[in-house]
């Protein structure tokens, strides 16, 4: 494994980018004289959104830069005492802080279900503590559009997918989107900056602007083929598509390498379409879609003579889950610093409940390789002693006393998830509004053989 482009160090503090609370709960600590202690923390979701059968987890790797760079300069360390968050003997604490303990995750591209423990976080509570709300703003993101992604490109039925949603979020988000949308199986971005930072292809079309911006049609269509390559896609939909048809074949000497339609009823126009361009002499040309596309949409469009969709609105904001719904709970705590030995701690509030104990996962699997459980063990010499071939790991420690370990690629993530999704049966894999794929199953004690 190599690390990906996106390890590269950043000279940025990310220490400022939480909540308020952090530190005020951070500073109750330090005065009681518990900052030190020995800590467990979790993230899962509680359900899945819109009750799909399954989520993918991404946004790790963006994770592990940041909190190596979760640091306290003199001007934030200003700051927080101009704004009296915290006392001086926390501000004393801050100034050498740096996160010195160990994380364990789920791969990136990996599938993932309810109460599922994607992060482990074990450091003093000081240290996991501060890094609750960074951690979840980076992969409740990830994971929202990853999972977004995927449902898009199932949908899509192994037609070309090209994410294009950049002028929908912020500028920074955007690059994060391309970044996620990737490994949930995309196929380029139209988003210069990810292709830059991560390697990833990018693409484009043409706009509407563009066209106007000639006194015909015809006219931009042969700039385009002069400038642009005869064999470059052209938008045929800004005055009329059958006429935008006959000006693109004729610009490009029937060399167009596709068009894009971007209104109306797409199925009927991609039929027309169709039946145009073999008549013009352009059988090659290829047929792509956009217009506030999603999963449901797509699978609308997928028998249609359609070749290429874009997505972009609908796959940067989740296609209607715009976060994973990932929680970050404290789940054991040292209970005296001459043991080994940690206290399971959980919340019990009604319709909030979290179990306690640090959790090794793995999936149960059926012969055929479809998944049939997410089993969570909560006692190590469980899993020594009984498992065998059916369970496949989920987790690896990925950062180690502060320093993070050679982590997969984009690439490689984008490809575990292809290997993962064929563990959920193909019948089931856009459903909504029903139950998850798989029941996640605690195992406390010996589980039965079966």
């Amino acid at each position: 494994m190599i690390k990906d482009m996106n390890m590269q160090p950043n000279s940025k503090s990310y220490a400022l980018q939480t909540d308020r609370y952090e530190f005020t709960m951070l500073d109750a600590l330090v005065q009681a004289g518990r900052a030190e202690k020995r800590s467990v923390f979790e993230v899962f979701s509680r359900d899945l959104p819109n009750g799909r059968p399954f989520g993918v987890f991404a946004g790790i790797n963006r994770t592990l830069p940041k909190i190596d760079h979760f640091s306290f300069d003199d001007e934030i360390l200003r700051f927080l005492k101009e704004e009296k968050i915290v006392s001086k003997d926390t501000l004393d604490y801050l100034s050498s802080f740096r996160f010195n303990g160990d994380v364990t995750s789920y791969q990136e591209g990996e599938i993932y279900f309810p109460n599922s423990p994607v992060v482990t976080v074990e450091a003093t509570l000081g240290e996991a503590l501060l890094l609750e709300t960074l951690i979840l703003s980076t992969i409740n993101f990830d994971s929202a559009i990853a999972s977004a992604a995927v449902r898009i490109v199932l949908a899509a039925k192994g037609k070309f997918v090209m994410e294009a949603g950049s002028r929908r979020v912020d500028p920074e988000a955007a690059v994060n989107a391309a970044r996620a949308a990737y490994i949930g199986g995309a196929h380029v971005t139209s988003n210069l900056e990810a292709g830059r930072k991560w390697g990833i292809p990018t693409a484009g079309t043409a706009s509407h602007a563009f066209t106007l911006s000639f006194p015909s049609e015809l006219e931009a269509f042969e700039n385009q083929s002069k400038y642009l390559s005869e064999n470059s896609i052209f938008l045929v939909d800004t005055y009329d598509i059958e006429t935008g048809i006959r000006n693109a074949v004729k610009a490009s000497n029937s060399k167009l390498k596709g068009i894009r339609i971007d209104s109306g009823d797409l199925v009927a126009a991609s039929k027309t379409a169709r039946k145009l361009l073999d008549e013009l002499g352009a059988p090659q040309a290829q047929i792509m879609v956009s217009g506030d596309l999603d999963e449901f949409k797509i699978l609308d469009l997928s028998q249609a003579p359609i070749d290429a969709f874009e997505s972009g609105h609908k796959l940067v904001t989740g296609s209607g889950a715009a976060s994973a719904g990932f929680v970050y709970k404290l789940v054991a705590r040292e209970n005296h610093p001459k043991t080994e030995k940690m206290v399971p701690v959980e919340k019990k509030s009604e319709g909030k409940r979290s179990l306690g104990g640090k959790k090794i996962a793995k999936r149960k699997l059926r012969f055929d390789g479809i998944a049939i459980e997410e089993s969570i063990f909560l006692d190590q010499s469980v899993v020594q002693n009984t498992l065998g071939n059916a369970y496949r790991d989920l987790q690896s420690q990925i950062m180690r006393s502060g320093e993070y370990e050679d982590l997969l690629t984009v690439d490689d993530a984008r490809n575990h998830l292809i290997k993962t999704v064929s563990e959920i049966p193909d019948e089931i894999r856009l459903r909504v509004n029903d139950e998850p794929a798989v029941p996640t199953t605690v195992y406390p004690v010996r589980p039965h053989n079966d």
